[in-house]
């Protein structure tokens, strides 16, 4: 009995370490590098590819011809062959990107939604969910789950929203959240945590990182090495009500002062009737009233920035919505934070996030890439 275990795991640990080969690699590759980087026999090796290539994960690539015969043929990973949702619910307006294996966007749709808690409105966010899903024509047979972000604090243990300004949420339990969408694995995170997460899977270097995520709500996440560190109460990361203005302008957590009441993206548009696009349009045309908002907004944010750099000494990563419209603006934010930190002459542990507005969305999806790249 224990042999025929042992032979059991064996070739589960061969099956997994097959597929994780050609995951890793971004080129086609041969059963012969296969069985040659991994010490396997080439009979092992073919057995276990004939078993991915009937349940679709892996697929030959071609036969090439060449002046002395054939090429042995090669083997490439079917990225699509299962997916993953992602959904970010803000206070206006509903979020979806499906992705792939390899975190290629398969689609995105933003919806405008006005929120609220009640089940028509996680009804209609799951039937926006279908329409996606057959819009984009995937099989959901291949769906790996769906994973929905709020920006909040989101206790896994005791399953609670715990906090969720921009939402007007307190203590309300995730079933409410997650009943609607229950056809699927379904799990519900802090949406900057989400991002951070998106953030940390396409760095190579496993090193310290903050998310700062800049939207109608400010929030961070807290990444050592490549995991998440959400505090001793899943609270960590709340850099959006970090007090930068003593008995400043009222933040909507009920304090005065915080970073979110001054970088809210809603200070570039909302609270002057117009989009974010349409403000970064009239900065770059000049307009003297939008300079100077933006030059308030900067030295607000380089701040807050300033007191992230100092107390956490590691990278960190601006992202959310603002951060697609940051690039022209990056070196002059790095030069006023390191003018307002004790040790930084070079402004460059400050970056960009890859995916933008769709960071938390990707984030989130990926959980269900990690769960099924482990579970081999």
């Amino acid at each position: 009995m224990q042999r025929a275990l042992t032979s059991a795991a064996l070739k589960q640990t061969n099956r997994r370490r097959i597929y994780q080969y050609v995951y890793q690699n971004a080129e086609p590759v041969t059963k012969q590098e296969i069985a040659g980087a991994l010490g396997l026999s080439l009979p092992t090796v073919s057995n276990n590819l004939n078993d991915f290539l009937d349940e679709g994960l892996l697929s030959y690539s071609g036969t090439q011809a060449s002046t002395g015969g054939r090429k042995p043929r090669t083997i490439a990973l079917v990225a699509d062959a299962r997916f993953s949702v992602g959904i970010s619910i803000m206070d206006d307006a509903v979020r979806l990107v499906a992705i792939d294996i390899r975190a290629q966007e398969l689609g995105y749709q933003k919806v405008r939604r006005k929120f609220s808690h009640t089940p028509e409105y996680y009804q209609e966010a799951a039937r926006l969910l279908e329409n996606f899903l057959d819009r984009l024509g995937l099989d959901r047979k291949r769906l790996l789950g769906v994973g929905i972000t709020v920006p909040g604090i989101v206790d896994a243990e005791r399953e609670q929203v715990v906090f969720a300004p921009t939402l007007d949420l307190r203590n309300i339990p995730l079933s409410e959240v997650m009943e609607a969408f229950s056809a699927y694995p379904v799990r519900v995170e802090n949406d900057a945590n989400a991002s951070g997460y998106a953030e940390s899977w396409v760095r190579s270097e496993n090193r310290n990182l903050i998310y700062l995520s800049l939207e109608r709500g400010v929030g961070g996440a807290i990444l050592m090495g490549d995991k998440p560190y959400t505090g001793d109460n899943g609270r960590s990361g709340e850099f959006g009500h970090i007090c930068i203005v003593p008995n400043g302008r009222p933040c909507r957590c009920g304090k005065r002062g915080c970073l979110e009441a001054y970088c809210s993206t809603s200070r570039l548009s909302d609270d002057l009737g117009i989009t974010l696009e349409e403000f970064f349009t009239m900065l770059k045309c000049g307009n003297q009233q939008i300079a100077l908002t933006w030059e308030q907004y900067r030295n607000h944010l380089t701040d807050g920035l300033a007191i992230i750099r100092m107390g956490m000494d590691c990278d960190i990563v601006l992202g959310g919505m603002l951060a697609a419209y940051l690039e022209d603006h990056l070196d002059r934010i790095r030069q006023e934070v390191c003018q307002k930190t004790l040790f930084d002459e070079d402004g460059q542990f400050l970056t960009l996030d890859c995916f933008k507005s769709h960071s938390a969305c990707v984030g989130t999806a990926l959980h269900y890439v990690e769960r099924f790249l482990s579970a081999f």
